[in-house]
This record gives C-alpha cells, structure tokens and sequence, in this order.
C-alpha cells in the first residue's frame, strides 16, 4: 500500500510541473520553481523523481499507457486495418475528453520531445501485434507502426491547433484514406496480409 503522503507529494508536483510547463518552456523549469510551486523542499523532490526530466516522463508513460489501452481494444486489438476510422474516432473521443494539460503535450512546439516519446511508446507496445496481425518481420512492423502513429498525432496535432481549415469529418476521411492506403501499399511491398 502506498503512503498517502509519497501521493500527495507526487500530485502536488505534478500539478505544479503541469502549471509551470505552460508557463515556460522546459528548460526554463527549475527545481526550486517546482518545489516552490508544490510546497515541498528540494530533498523532497529528490526522493520521489530523479530530474525534472524524470517527473516529465512520468507524464509521456501515463498518456502512452492510455493511448494504447484505446487502440489495442477490441476490434481493432487484432488488425486495426480492416476497421479503418476506428482509430480516429477512439483518438477524437481521447482529445475530446482528455485533460487540457495532456493536448498541451501533445501539441506544443516547446513539449515536442515529450510527444515523442509518447510516439514511441506506443509504437513499441502496437509492434508485436502488427508483427503477429499481418505476419511481418520485426523490423516491417516496426516501421509500419511508427508510420501510423506518427502520422496519426502529427495529423491530430495539426488539426488540434487549427492548421487544417477543415471540419472534423473531412479531417476523418482524410487520415483514414491517408493510413489506409499508405498501409496497404506497404503491406503490398513487403508481403504482408
């Protein structure tokens, strides 16, 4: 059992790394501003994260570890190309109700290497289905997954941030066609089914 306490301290600094990281970019962020922030000392801080970095990557395991939970659900868990848009309606419904704070590292310029990280977490955890899914070597499924993935929240981003212009059903068909069709020729090349 947890102690309360280690659970306040690491909310009370995660409230405050998600407060001041809107504030200022990354590398702006201090210890003593966290620890300020939280109401805890440095020695604190120490004990529950080993770097600001550290309390980061918290964040990026915790948003990974929710898209993966929606994307290897059923029906998708066993060939998420033969139920296209489902991805895109599962990721609308995660950005619709998802905190504000999650977006915000999803989508900013200054967190990007944050949603990267997001990126390849969950690449890493949809590869060995995709490897089994559509019998592809480690290696082709690791690149298809990065391919959908990484287009899939750069496209996302971009439509978040209001890059696009379109509505949300144009933005729909257009990464699914986009994924679709990019996965299927790439499963055409390499043999894939």
């Amino acid at each position: 059992m947890t102690d309360r306490r280690v659970v306040r301290t690491n909310q009370a600094l995660r409230a405050a790394f998600r407060k001041l990281a809107q504030q200022y970019r990354f590398r702006e962020i201090t210890v003593q501003q966290l620890t300020a922030e939280a109401n805890i000392n440095r020695k604190t801080f120490y004990l529950h994260f080993d770097s600001i970095d550290d309390l980061a990557d918290s964040f990026t395991a915790e948003i990974a570890d929710q898209l993966l939970g929606l994307l290897l659900q059923e029906p998708t868990k066993h060939g998420s190309l033969r139920h296209p848009g489902v991805w895109f309606d599962r990721l609308s419904a995660y950005f619709d109700e998802a905190p504000t704070f999650y977006t915000f590292i999803l989508t900013s310029d200054d967190y990007s290497f944050l949603s990267r990280r997001v990126k390849h977490r969950v690449a890493a955890g949809l590869a060995a289905n995709f490897q089994q899914d559509y019998q592809l070597s480690a290696t082709d499924a690791k690149l298809g997954v990065n391919f959908l993935i990484d287009s899939t929240l750069t496209l996302f981003r971009l439509y978040i941030t209001k890059q696009l212009g379109i509505s949300k059903a144009e933005f729909r068909q257009r990464m699914v066609t986009l994924n679709l069709q990019g996965m299927q020729g790439f499963l055409a090349l390499t043999g894939g089914k």
